[in-house]
């Protein structure tokens, strides 16, 4: 009864305005920073490609399940990049599927380059409400059936970085997207509210083999606490990364990193969640590859620290 409470709570939740887990939340961001912010999209001189999945508060029923899949690479010689990125996400009774292309500008600026970026898409969210354990089977007040909603999404950020530095803003569902929906009358719509993400970092190299990387990340949405992340990474011999994570109100985040070749890294993460749902949770875990092939930069192109090419 009580696990079945808390399922309730939480699809009540997604019920105001029909928002759901509409800002996926990442653990590994600093490792791929194209899911936060377009803008990082071919800014280096590697094609990169990504599979994450995320799975949240495990063992608690109707918990959020991210899986996803993006490409990014550069057109060096004009100064451009491109990105994909599939999301698919499940919470409760919604399924969320996200598909959006990303074109960004890069410029040397400040000793460094400085990048501009555009994502645009659609969503479709859908929900199966068929699938809910009912005590009773006529309320009125839980709806019946599926249903889906399709949405534009359209964001941008800029980006700059210095092989020692990097700071970033992004701002996600710019138009602020709206949809009604049937089973709850004309006046109820699913919005994408805008979220607006902030990060930043600077790396300090200890010794030719040993590097330490704090860095932050903000985050804040309508309807939603601010919320910031405060990170320390460790690189090791320019092969392992080691690292840690505070996130208020949330969890401590334990990471890890390992490029098993120059091409082909694996990552994985565990959340320690620190709310009051780790009574009924034993945490979150993350887990993802990447592949990137390094293309040959213009003769006149500076190369950057290898720690930030993907």
């Amino acid at each position: 009864m009580l696990r079945f409470t808390i399922i309730l709570l939480f699809i009540l939740a997604s019920f105001q305005s029909l928002k759901g887990q509409q800002n996926i939340l990442y653990s590994q961001y600093m490792f791929d920073k194209m899911l936060l912010n377009p803008a990082y999209a071919g800014s280096s001189k590697w094609m990169v490609g990504s599979i994450k999945n995320r799975m949240q508060l495990v063992n608690l029923d109707g918990s959020p399940t991210t899986n996803l899949l993006t490409f990014q690479a550069p057109v060096q010689a004009k100064n451009i990049g491109f990105g994909v990125k599939i999301i698919h996400d499940k919470i409760a009774v919604t399924n969320s599927l996200t598909a959006t292309g990303i074109f960004t500008y890069h410029i040397g600026f400040g000793g460094g380059k400085l990048s501009f970026g555009l994502e645009g898409g659609i969503v479709n969210n859908s929900f199966n409400y068929d699938v809910l354990n009912r005590v009773d089977n006529i309320d009125p007040a839980i709806p019946i059936g599926k249903e889906s909603v399709l949405l534009p999404e359209i964001s941008t950020g800029v980006f700059f970085r210095t092989p020692s530095m990097y700071v970033g803003a992004s701002l996600y569902h710019l138009f602020n997207s709206q949809s009604k929906t049937s089973f709850l009358g004309n006046n109820d719509l699913y919005s994408l509210n805008r979220c607006f993400y902030g990060m930043g970092g600077y790396t300090f190299d200890v010794s030719k083999k040993f590097s330490l990387e704090p860095s932050f990340l903000t985050k804040y949405a309508r309807g939603a606490p601010f919320q910031l992340d405060l990170n320390l990474t460790a690189f090791l011999y320019n092969r392992f990364s080691v690292g840690t994570s505070f996130r208020t109100g949330d969890a401590v985040i334990l990471l890890f990193k390992v490029d098993v070749t120059k091409n082909f890294k694996v990552f994985y993460s565990y959340d320690i969640t620190l709310s009051n749902l780790a009574k009924y949770s034993s945490g979150s875990h993350e887990i993802g590859i990447s592949y990137g092939i390094e293309l040959l930069p213009p003769p006149q192109q500076k190369v950057m620290h290898p720690r930030y090419y993907f």
